[in-house]
């Protein structure tokens, strides 16, 4: 069973997602704080955290990821970009708080 995150899904489908010029830059600019918070965690928590550590940030990404994914989805139906925006902006500050965490 081939997964896909959230991210690439969004990747893939924002080319045809028609979206303003402002919301297609908050999308790229999110992607790319995903892409980051990805490479952060590889990098930084590989054998550092206990396991109880580990899960709490791997449901804080996970939730927060849930919410991104439900957000595009609305978005895909109804085009409400502000909605969309709300939601990306509030996923790049959990996941700069995860970071600290």
């Amino acid at each position: 069973m081939k997964t896909t995150s959230v991210g690439e899904r969004i990747r893939a489908a924002l080319p045809d997602a028609k979206a303003s010029v402002t919301l297609e830059k908050t999308v790229r600019d999110w992607l790319l704080a995903d892409q980051d918070f990805n490479v952060w965690f590889l990098e930084t928590t590989k054998g550092t955290l206990d396991d109880s550590k580990l899960m709490a940030l791997l449901g804080g990404y996970g939730d927060d990821q849930d919410a991104v994914g439900r957000a595009w989805d609305t978005f895909e139906s109804d085009r409400d970009e502000a909605a969309l925006t709300k939601v990306l902006a509030t996923s790049t500050e959990v996941m700069a708080a995860l970071k600290l965490k």
